[in-house]
Formats: structure tokens, sequence, C-alpha cells
């Protein structure tokens, strides 16, 4: 994408100007000067947003992209030539000279093709901007179009609707009689449309509004045409003629009567005209109605001729037609006819909140029950319009589900057969075939119409399986143009981020926080003020599902979005939208010699795990990310880093933790100099290798699921001073410094760590400032003053210790900690009264994942009056006996989670008294404690959920 590559070159270049590296020989000139072509070209790629659909645009767009690639490689290699200019002799320094000569040649070579493109477009400003702006009634065009498109492939029987339709329709006439809002969102293509048609057509609603209406709104609307759209259906046409008389031209009618009125006072007395402060007050209609009579009454002929000129010659230039109002006139309008009817509009497929905001002054809210249903794929715009005011409690937005497996199969059966019934020997072909939709109706019913229209026999329906996504794009017209439309809509921040869903295998449950990393070492996230980027990404993701492209799989015990999905075909939209533009490529085998030229790699294997031991070509490739690992590997395990060492120097992030294979770290890490992002699992016995820390733009290493042990990490870790998530599996001990101020400043994540003397000084002498969440190891014996030694760490979060047998002898301390994991950790009273002290604790998760393990306590003991503040609580595995609740504990615990706590028999009575408490979830309990639940009456507002579940008591 050339915004993305431009924006992220201008980043980069921004940085190289402000960094010490050392830019000699014109260098720094040459990069300043190409930072402010590609600060002009950006402004033209902000102009034609949204354009692109325009041949010559688009060609110009292309090859901005690709110049911008080259500069980027350009760039990246002299740094690189730079940085191993550094680590050489003075012997090999001058050597080598010439190598960051050639590289300075083509840093100025990239950056005059820059140019040429710059001078190219300034050239052709009237073509590639005038023509540009004036260019949108083509979009409109554009859009009606696939609107038809859109109704044509909507427009099917409605399948498995029945209860949503049930549902929305009590939305709609029952409630508050205030005028509220009731909104279905969900992904292009779920039927939000044929749902609405289906309550708009329902006799229960015919019969209980007094009038209907239905407008479609698309991203391209005109707020003029919506409210003509919605009047053509509250009155027949003919009446609304002069119905309104502009402002401008009531004040010149008035005025020019009032002039009148002074001089022609004895001919006019006895007239209606006598009073104008009275005409004035009425409405337009019955203004004019009460003017036109005084005409009729007026006895002089020569006045009567004058003013009847006058006034008719005001309103003839008032106009005849609605086309003649004004978009304020309209509204006006619009209002004055719903004002004493019960109304029902339907807004169709709206996008902007700036959408909704301009027609719903047009709304009464006349206290009669009247209502307006959207539709929608963003849950921000559907949150906004049931904002109706504070008086009225706002209908939440009613998410659209994805069909189930008996609806999609009627669904399919009822588009490809004529009687809805399908052939007895293409049924379980039928079945695989509608698995592979994924229960989007829109994906059904363009595979239905085009099964429909082939023979009916198993060699044809063959041919589709394992194929249903190709044959689904291929057809862009019934499918592939109208999921494209919410990526369209999308802003430019947005997009990168969309595109990079497609690296993941097909219904892949993606963690979000390595994807949030992954984001962030790709460059995709603007800092925002002093806001920690991890939340910006957040609030990117969060962006993206509630523009239903983006699906969440599994919350957090907080409520944030721990997994999530992609449905595949947006997913096979964005992988050609990144084929197209050069963004990513998704290779099926690891046969990794040649490469094309694309940006990011992402490598899918199931069958054939060989890479290819012919001599790789250099790539430019900044991203390589692999997925499978079902098979054992013909060739060694660290071959996959060799040779991205060797032949992807420009690379910026490695993920090849997914791939299932044990990865070592070689000393050629070091030529990865711009490497930002390195998860791997690494085998026994490994040392990762002080070469490492020549990574200095080094971000993220994860080298969590690894099969041995990193004793200690290398002392040259304090010089990686971008890292900012470090993730092992532990314990690993930190490196000794000599140096007082030696620090991580950045550093947020730190996990796999094991408590001694070395980690308590280091995180006493607040060596990682900014630490959000830390994982400690412990071990049996060890005396520890751990938990004082986080007391500078002002902003950690997250904490998590595994093993742990002692606190130490303090009743309570301090911590800004809101979430405690305990792993295989002794429950003590004193334990459980320390923690019961901590203000801030909001999330506690305490578990045991060794089997036999022994943890030394028979029952948890919550003291009166502790754990203030604690939100949730999850108990897992846990060998404890019984649970003892203080008066006071608790107060404000909404949630309880007990997984596989098969020895607790009972819960204690005040647990169910707490107020705040709103769910309650129990697996696999004591018999006694089952017993118990199933005569548990729940109050309202909290709810208990048992697996196995419980059976009813005879």
């Amino acid at each position: 994408m050339a915004d993305s590559v431009v924006s992220f070159l201008l980043e980069n270049l921004t940085q190289l100007l402000t960094q010490e590296l050392d830019l000699q020989g014109g260098v720094k000139d040459q990069v300043r000067s190409l930072k402010n072509e590609l600060s002009l070209i950006n402004l033209f790629l902000q102009k034609t947003e949204g354009k692109r659909h325009d041949e010559l645009v688009k060609e110009v767009v292309s090859q901005i992209r690709d110049v911008a690639y080259e500069a980027e490689d350009a760039i990246d290699t002299y740094i690189i030539t730079v940085a191993e200019h550094r680590r050489r002799s003075k012997l090999r320094k001058l050597i080598h000279s010439c190598d960051r000569a050639f590289t300075f040649h083509e840093v100025a070579s990239k950056i005059e093709s820059i140019k040429k493109i710059d001078k190219e477009i300034d050239d052709n400003r009237s073509k590639y901007g005038i023509e540009i702006a004036e260019s949108s009634g083509g979009d409109a065009e554009a859009e009606k179009i696939l609107h038809r498109r859109r109704n044509h492939v909507e427009e099917y029987q409605v399948v498995g609707f029945a209860h949503d339709a049930e549902e929305l329709v009590k939305k709609l006439m029952e409630g508050s009689l205030q005028r509220n809002v009731v909104s279905i969102i969900g992904m292009g293509g779920l039927g939000k449309t044929t749902l609405a048609r289906k309550i708009y057509n329902s006799n229960d609603v015919k019969n209980y509004f007094d009038f209907r209406g239905w407008v479609y709104v698309s991203q391209k609307y005109r707020i003029r045409e919506l409210l003509l759209e919605i009047l053509k259906g509250v009155t027949p046409m003919p009446k609304l003629k002069k119905y309104v008389l502009k402002a401008e031209l009531k004040e010149e009618l008035f005025h020019g009567l009032e002039a009148k009125d002074s001089s022609s006072k004895d001919k006019l007395k006895g007239t209606p005209i006598e009073d104008l402060n009275d005409i004035k007050a009425m409405n337009d209609e019955e203004c004019r109605k009460a003017l036109f009579e005084f005409l009729e009454h007026i006895q002089d002929h020569k006045l009567k001729k004058s003013l009847s000129g006058f006034v008719q010659g005001i309103y003839k230039k008032n106009g005849e037609r609605w086309q003649d109002l004004d978009e304020n006139e309209l509204r006006s309008l619009l209002f004055d006819c719903l004002k004493d009817k019960r109304y029902l509009v339907v807004i169709d497929d709206i996008w902007d909140v700036e959408a909704w905001n301009e027609v719903s002054a047009a709304f009464p809210n006349n206290s009669n029950g009247s209502r307006i249903l959207i539709t929608s794929r963003s849950k921000k715009v559907a949150l906004h319009a049931t904002i109706v005011n504070n008086s009225v409690p706002p209908i939440p937005p009613y998410e659209l589900p994805f069909l189930n497996k008996d609806q999609s199969w009627e669904l399919f059966c009822k588009k490809v057969f004529w009687e809805g019934t399908c052939l007895p020997d293409l049924e379980d072909l039928g079945k695989q075939l509608v698995k592979s939709c994924r229960g989007l109706p829109l994906a059904i019913v363009v595979l239905g119409g085009l099964l429909a229209s082939e023979d009916k026999t198993r060699r044809i329906w063959e041919k589709y399986i394992g194929h249903v996504n190709s044959y689904l794009t291929e057809d862009k017209s019934g499918c592939m143009d109208i999921l494209a439309l919410s990526y369209n809509h999308l802003p430019r921040r947005l997009k990168s981020c969309f595109l990079y869903f497609g690296i993941y295998p097909e219904d892949f449950e993606i963690p979000v926080r390595q994807l949030i990393r992954l984001w962030i070492a790709e460059g995709f996230i603007r800092q925002i003020g002093n806001r920690n980027i991890e939340d910006v990404a957040e609030d990117y993701l969060e962006e993206l599902i509630n523009r239903s492209l983006i699906q969440v799989a599994a919350k957090r015990l907080d409520g944030g979005v721990k997994t999530c999905r992609i449905h595949d075909l947006l997913r096979d939209l964005c992988i050609s939208e990144s084929s197209e533009e050069k963004f990513l490529e998704v290779h099926s085998n690891v046969n990794l010699s040649p490469i094309g030229k694309s940006r990011r790699i992402s490598i899918h294997y199931g069958n054939n795990p060989y890479i290819s031991s012919c001599p790789c070509k250099p790539s430019n490739s900044r991203s390589i990310i692999g997925f499978g690992g079902v098979v054992k590997l013909k060739s060694p395990d660290n071959c996959y880093l060799e040779w991205i060492c060797k032949s992807n120097k420009l690379v910026r992030v490695v993920d090849l933790s997914n791939l299932g294979i044990c990865c070592l770290i070689s000393k050629g890490i070091e030529k990865l100099v711009l490497l930002r992002y390195l998860s791997i699992s690494s085998g026994e016995r490994h040392v990762i290798p002080n070469s490492i820390c020549n990574l200095w733009n080094l971000e993220t290493l994860d080298m969590r699921n690894s099969t041995g042990i990193t004793i200690c990490l290398p002392e040259g870790i304090w010089e990686l001073q971008r890292l900012r998530h470090l993730y092992l599996d532990g314990p690993t001990s930190l490196p000794r410094t000599k140096k007082n101020t030696a620090a991580l400043p950045n550093l947020q994540v730190l996990t796999g760590i094991a408590i001694n003397e070395d980690t308590e000084s280091h995180l006493a002498k607040a060596r990682f400032p900014n630490l959000r969440k830390l994982g400690l190891y412990s071990s049996r014996g060890v005396e520890s003053g751990i938990l004082s030694s986080l007391l500078p760490l002002c902003h950690l979060q997250t904490l998590k210790i595994s093993e742990f047998y002692e606190f130490p002898s303090a009743t309570s301390i301090s911590l800004t900690v809101t979430k405690i994991t305990l792993v295989d950790a002794t429950l003590s009273t004193a334990i459980m009264k320390l923690l019961g002290s901590l203000t801030k604790l909001r999330i506690l998760k305490v578990r045991r994942d060794a089997p036999y393990r022994f943890l030394g306590i028979t029952g948890l003991i919550c003291d009166e009056g502790s754990f203030q503040q604690l939100e949730v609580f999850k108990m897992e595995n846990l060998g404890v006996s019984g649970w003892y609740m203080g008066q006071g504990a608790m107060p404000k615990l909404q949630r309880l989670v007990i997984q596989s706590c098969e020895d607790i028999p009972m819960l204690p009575d005040e647990l169910w008294c707490l107020g705040a408490l709103r769910d309650v979830e129990i697996s696999h309990p004591h018999p006694d404690l089952a017993e118990g639940l199933r005569q548990l009456q729940m109050r309202d507002g909290c709810k208990l959920h048992v697996y196995p579940p419980l059976n009813p008591t005879n």
C-alpha cells in the first residue's frame, strides 16, 4: 500500500535524522531532501484517498509505492552497511570503504527517482488534482450499481431469521413511548437488510405504525436525496408543492407588504392585511392561503394588481417542487409531516456518525412510540444513534449472528433446488460445501447460485470441494465487491492493520496480544501523545471489531479481547488486496527459494516441510512468519533462522513460533540489525548468544514454548534500549552489570525470570521503570523480599508468580498491581491476608499446574473486609477443601470462576449476598456442591453456569 509505505518511510527518515547514526558524505542532506519530497507525495496520497478506481491515479499510486519501496531498501541497506562498518577493525574498515560509497550512491539514486515522480505529479496538477476532485460523481454512480447488485444477491428467501425478527419487532413495538432507535449490526453479507425488510413488511409492524419509510444511505450519501426519499412516502407529492416558503423570501414578502401597507393605508382599511403580525405567525400553508384571500378582498383594481403581482412573484421565486428546497427546509418539512404520526423509518446501510447527525434532526420525538430502525456494519454508528436523550434508556445494538449448520443447509437447498430438497447422492458433498461458507448467508447464496446453473452431478460438485472460496472470489460482482465496501471505507491508519490478518491460516484463532506486538513492530501504530502504544493498538483492533470486520473469539477475565478471528472470505479479501499492493504473500509450502517481491511472507505448510537447499537469492522481505508443524522436518532445526540471516538482512519481523520446530539463535543473528520482532521456540541447552545484543532495533524477543532452559541472559542485554517485550519460559536469571545506570527504559513486559538476589536488586534499583507486566519463578527454600523490591515499579499492573511458597512477614504492602496470577503457590492464611490488603487488586487467579503437588493448605480464608477492590476471582485445579469469607470481604466481586476444584463441598453463604456479583461459572463441582447449586435460587441480574449441566431434581 503506497499510503502506509510512504508514511512508514517518513517515520523512519525522521528517526534517522535525529539518531546518532553517522550519516557522512552528504547522506544526511539527501535524507532530509527525501523526507521533504515524501511529505509532498503524502499529501497527494491523502487527496486521492477513495478515488483509486481511476486508472490514471491508480498507476501513479503504484509507481509511488514501488519507488518508495526501492528508496526504503536503499536507506535500510545503508543503515546495515554503517552498522557492519562500525563492528570492523580499522584495516577492514579501509578495505570495505567502497561498500559505503556504493550504498550512498544507491540512496542518492532512489531519492532522485522520488523527486522525478513528485515533479510529474506537480507538472500534471490539473490532471491529478482538479479532475480527481470532480470525480466523486463517478464514485457515487459506481456505488449505485453495486447497490443494485447487492439487492439482487441479498433478496433471497429468508432463512433462520424467525427468532431475530421476533426479538426486533418487540423492541419496535414495546417499551418507552419516546422516540427510540433500534439497530442491527454485523459484517457485510450477514443479511441485515433482508432481516430489516422482513420486519418492515410484517403485518404487525404495518398495523402498528401510521407511517413506514425506507431509505438506503451508503458510503457516498447525499443528505437531500435521503430526505426526499423519505418524503416521497409520507404524503402524495402534489400536496407538498409550495408547502414551505424559504426564510429569506418570507422576509422579503412581509417587508414589501409592510412598505405597501404604510403607503396605501386608506385603500387597505378593513382588509386582513391590517394586522400583518397575525399572518406572519401562521405556518407557511396558512400564511399563503390568508394572503391570497386578502388579495380577493381588495377593491382598488390597480392596487390589487400590484400586490398580486408582488406576492405571486415571491412564490414563483420559491419554486414549486421539493427539489427547490434546501436541506434545512426539507428537514423542517419532514419534521412537520411526521410530528403527528407514529412512524417507523428504516435507515439501511448507514456508515458514518455524520450521516446520522445530519438526518436525525428530521425525526420528531412525539412520545407516541415512534421508532427508527438502522442497519450498519459499524457498532460505533449504532451506539451513537441509540443515544437519543438521557431520559430514554438506549436499546443495545442487535448483533446478527451467523447462520447455524441447519439454517445454512436449508438456505443452500432453497437456492440450488427448485423444491428446496437436495438429491440424496449429493447431500454429503453439499454439506461439505456449505460448511466452507462459515454461516455467511451471502456466501451461501452466491455458491448456491453458481451450483444452480450447473448440472447436479457428483463430478461437478466435487470440483468445488476445497475450493469454495476461490469460486466465490472469482465471482466479484456477487460477493467480494460487497465485502470490499468495508475495507474501502476504512481510514488509512486501519487498512494495513486489516490486511495483516491475511498472514494467518484459515479459521485460525489469533492471540490478540501477539497481533498487537506484530502491528507495533511493523510500524502500523501511530504514537498518540504520551499514551502507551499498546493501548493505541488495542483501540485499532476494537475499531475493526466494531466495523464487523473481525470477530471476537474469546475474552479475557477483565473483559478485553483475548483471541479473535476473521471470516475466510474477508481473509481472502486481505490476501487479494495485499497481493496487488505487494503487501504480503502466502506460501503453502516452505520451499523458500525463490520468494516474490512482497514485503511480508507468510508460510503455511502441512505435508511438505522441506526447505530448499539451493542457494537463496537475497530477499527484501521485511517480515517472515510461519505456521504449521504437523510433520517432522527433514532438515536441521536451525535452518530456517540460518536462511533468514543469510538471505533476508532487511527483515524486521521473524515469527517461527507457530512452526512447531526448535530454532537455535546463532552468532549470525547480528546481521539482522533492523530486526524489531523475534519469536522462536528453542531447543535443549539453549544459550542466547551475546551477538543478539547488536540488534539495537529489537522491540520483542519471545522465546516461550521452548523445550530447554536458558539459565542466564547475556550481559549485553542491557544494550537493547528499545526492547519492549521479553518473554522467556524460565526460570532465567538476569545478568549482573557494573554500570549503576544500566536500565531498559522501554521494557513493558518481562516474564520467566528467576527470583534471586540479582533479580531483586535490579527491580529495587528501578532498572525497568516502565514495566507493566512481570512474570517470576520462585523455588522452595529461597528467602524472598521480592514484593518490597517491586515498590519502585510504579506502572506495574500484572504480576505472575510460579511456585511461590512463602511471602515476607509483612501483612500488607502498597503495590500498583491490578492483576495477580499465582501458579502452584501456597495459599496460606498469611498469603491470603497480604493479597486481601492490596488496595488496587481487581483480578486474582490461582491455579495448580503440577498434578500431584501438595500446596500445604486445606482451605481459603478471606478475612473480614479483605479484597475491597476485587472484581474477578478465578480458582483452577486447587486441592482446597473449603472456603471461608469474612463479613464485608470482596464487596465488588462481579465474576467468579471455579474450574476443577473438586474438593470444595460448599461455597460460603456470604458469596450469594454480594450485590455486585453478576456471573458465576463452575466446572466439575464436588457432588455436595452440585446438589447445593441445584437447589439455589439465583437473584435477578446474576447468572450461574455449571458444567456438566446440573440434572433437575426429581
